[in-house]
């Protein structure tokens, strides 16, 4: 299923992101990106109307919505990264929630990037089996701990910046570490690990 990560601004979840998206590329999956602020650290090119399969081998990313649907549903088998999901599927809810609802599908798997866990609709969390939890507040905290059955979150207001609370998978145990970014570290390897390189685990429940 998908990922949900949730953090409010400066805490790390678009760094978390891009070592996500790093580690896929290093696998030779293609990563599909939409960012209305089209940041270069996602390391693909930008859509336009010229480019071509080739160009696209390893991602491509792009700001407008409608277009983003329309590469997706082009393409099989594919990460896709969705920054600022509050308010992109706000405003184009039924559009984009088929990236949740529809998207496995087609093989791809999503991944909701957003301030506030309350920001996107049950619909959407309810379709994500994973979660990466940085900063939130009380309520978001709540609401996230509920929805993924993991009292863990409610810890997210005292979590420093990088600090994230993962649940990997609906069955998994709740781990505490930290996001961290080099895209130099990223060479060939032949498995896509099943959450990102992380540092000082410790458990929590």
């Amino acid at each position: 299923m998908h990922v949900l990560i949730a953090g409010i601004t400066n805490t790390g979840k678009t760094t978390l992101a891009f070592e996500m998206a790093a580690l896929y590329k290093k696998n030779g999956q293609r990563i599909i990106v939409l960012d209305p602020d089209l940041r270069p650290e996602w390391n693909v090119l930008s859509w336009h109307e010229n480019i071509t399969e080739l160009d696209m081998k390893h991602g491509v990313m792009t700001d407008e919505p409608e277009q983003f649907l329309l590469i997706c549903k082009n393409a099989q088998s594919c990460a896709l990264f969705i920054d600022e999901s509050g308010s992109m599927i706000g405003r184009y809810d039924t559009q984009l929630e088929w990236l949740a609802t529809q998207s496995r599908k087609w093989g791809h798997k999503s991944h909701f990037i957003m301030q506030r866990g309350s920001q996107v609709s049950p619909t959407v969390r309810n379709q994500c089996s994973s979660a990466f939890v940085f900063k939130q507040s009380p309520d978001d905290a709540k609401v996230l701990s509920n929805n993924f059955v993991c009292p863990a979150f409610l810890e997210a207001p005292s979590l420093k910046k990088f600090e994230y609370i993962a649940k990997i998978e609906v069955d998994g145990v709740a781990y505490k570490s930290k996001a961290e970014y080099d895209p130099k570290k990223y060479v060939a390897s032949s498995e896509l690990p099943k959450s990102p390189t992380v540092k000082n685990n410790s458990k929590t429940s």
